[in-house]
């Protein structure tokens, strides 16, 4: 019977550093910056509640987020007035700022930073080995640069050769149908064709590599998930623990990647590997020359490979979020018939008059399409709040009533981003899917002839006080543009090539901040009559990691 005792002695331990958690993050609300907690509203524990009621308001937060946040958003956000909220994340408190003060987020980032925050929530720390790479994310760099705009015709291109591949492959094309697993299929195919952009071919067909890929990043967003239930002080003993199977994972696929980059450094110091405007290489090669202005350390073959899989978990994972919920959105609509009608009509019509849909000119022309695209991220956050932040220096952050929070208190802020998606007085019927809210109007005016409204389209990337999943001011995601072209042209496919029928009901799990993936089965027949042919008249791109000679 030993093995009971060791393990009432582990549960009590447990219970003691949860105590102890409660404690500490009593003490620091109730002394550490008491001028801001005690003028502070507090939503998620009992009015004079003392330390038991904090550390249950903190336990609370693990499953009823949502809950807490929209009584929060209600009450005081609405008013303008920021308030507490407990949160296992930090294993403390965080001050939701009210959409009113939205603004901050166009101050420089060296004085107001999310850098530490989004370090935090994905939990890096524990589920990559190298911390420089989570500390110097020089490879944020090509982000900014590569993925801009101006690259996105090339790069329409490069990736529409990889969705008839990638569908086929995981969706099949026969008319008996095929039944998957929604969320798993769909982050198998955005990966085939965001790895077609990291690592070029022929690596991307790799499907050792593709399938490691994808349990990499769902093994990174399920890992990162539980950390944050964990009381931050003990995660020091469990996170490793529960960090196994990313850091398994990982280590597979740097067997795989390392060789690929050693393979393509020494073509760089034999000088065959050169970009062009035609031809913009591959996230190894813009990782090779950022490396190279940062130092001899940085130019090792392991160091741009675990960046690699740093951004390869960031891309997976987010642009498989995106379009797995669109399809099921659209599916899943009760004006199914409608919205699969007007989308396929507008795909057909553009892919005609543009001969495919490879290039950006045509991508961009889906209206209806980025409509559907921008509500389902409108009703499906990754997170109940977004956009934190931490004062790093300046003149910190202003709460009314002589409250300011400065530069070393240490006090985090977020937005209430998902209540402001269903307010009712940002959209009409919020809890809705409406494929075509931001297409409609115009739609309307120009099939009667009128004029049309008065104002630019919103877009996926247009970014609105009312439409956050993408940030907003400085802190806007600079790889937006490229989210959407990828889930525009992946849906397209969908809407062009298949019919879709789902199976089950749809089931979104919510721990803590963060809104966990769905499960539920898909049935995709390949629709003959409706093929369509995406490259039509456009020769093959060039290969991505292609040396020019």
């Amino acid at each position: 019977m030993a093995w009971v005792a060791q393990t009432l002695v582990l549960v009590l331990a447990a219970v003691g550093l949860l105590f102890i958690q409660f404690a500490v993050a009593y003490f620091r609300r109730s002394q550490r910056n008491k001028q801001i907690w005690a003028k502070l509203d507090t939503v998620g524990v009992a009015p004079g509640g003392g330390m038991l009621a904090w550390g249950l308001g903190i336990m609370r937060s693990i499953t009823s987020m949502q809950v807490v946040v929209h009584d929060g958003y209600e009450k005081f956000s609405k008013l303008g007035k920021p308030f507490a909220l407990p949160t296992m994340w930090i294993g403390g408190a965080v001050v939701v700022l009210p959409p009113s003060m939205l603004h901050l987020l166009n101050r420089p980032r060296d004085e107001l930073s999310s850098f530490d925050a989004l370090l935090e929530n994905a939990q890096f720390q524990y589920l990559m080995t190298d911390k420089d790479v989570y500390a110097n994310t020089i490879h944020f760099d090509i982000v900014r640069k590569n993925l801009a705009p101006k690259n996105m015709g090339v790069l329409a291109g490069i990736m529409a050769e990889e969705w008839d591949a990638a569908f086929r492959t995981h969706w099949g094309n026969s008319r008996d149908g095929t039944v998957v697993n929604a969320w798993d299929s769909m982050v198998k195919i955005i990966a085939r064709a965001a790895l077609r952009i990291m690592v070029g071919l022929p690596g991307c067909r790799d499907e050792e590599y593709l399938e490691r890929s994808r349990l990499y990043a769902n093994a990174v967003l399920v890992d990162a998930c539980f950390i944050n239930c964990v009381p931050p002080a003990i995660r020091p003993v469990l996170a490793p623990v529960m960090a196994m199977r990313a850091r398994y994972h990982q280590r597979r696929l740097m067997k795989i990647l390392v060789p690929m980059v050693e393979e393509r450094l020494q073509r760089q110091r034999e000088k065959k590997v050169q970009n062009s405007d035609d031809h913009p290489g591959d996230v190894i090669q813009w990782l090779i020359a950022v490396a190279e202005n940062h130092g001899p350390e940085q130019m090792t073959a392991h160091k741009i490979a675990t960046r690699i899989l740093a951004l390869t978990s960031m891309f997976v994972f987010a642009i498989g979020w995106v379009f797995a919920h669109v399809v099921l959105d659209i599916y899943c609509s009760p004006s199914r018939e409608e919205f699969v009608s007007g989308l396929e009509e507008e795909c057909a019509r553009v892919s005609g008059e543009h001969k495919g849909l490879a290039t950006k000119e045509a991508v961009d022309s889906l209206y209806r399409l980025d409509s559907a695209v921008r509500e389902s991220m409108r009703l499906n956050d990754v997170m109940v709040h977004l956009m934190p932040l931490d004062v790093w220096s300046g003149e910190g952050i202003d709460l009314g009533d002589g409250v300011r929070i400065t530069a070393g208190s240490e006090v985090r802020t977020v937005f209430p981003a998902q209540m402001v998606h269903m307010d009712p007085n940002n959209y009409k019927e919020p809890e809705k899917f409406d494929a075509f809210r931001f297409s409609r109007d115009f739609d309307e005016a120009e099939n009667a002839g009128h004029p049309l409204p008065s104002g630019k389209r919103e877009l996926v990337t247009s970014i609105t006080a009312t439409f956050l999943p993408l940030g907003y001011g400085r802190h806007a995601c600079p790889g937006r543009w490229f989210v959407a072209q990828m889930v525009k042209q992946a849906t397209a496919y969908v809407l062009l090539n298949y019919e879709v029928e789902l199976g089950s009901t749809l089931r979104v799990t919510k721990l803590t901040d963060l809104n966990t993936p769905m499960a539920m089965s898909i049935g995709a027949d390949s629709n003959t009559q409706n093929n369509h042919s995406w490259l039509n008249e456009y020769p093959p791109m060039p290969s991505a990691n292609s040396a020019t000679r």
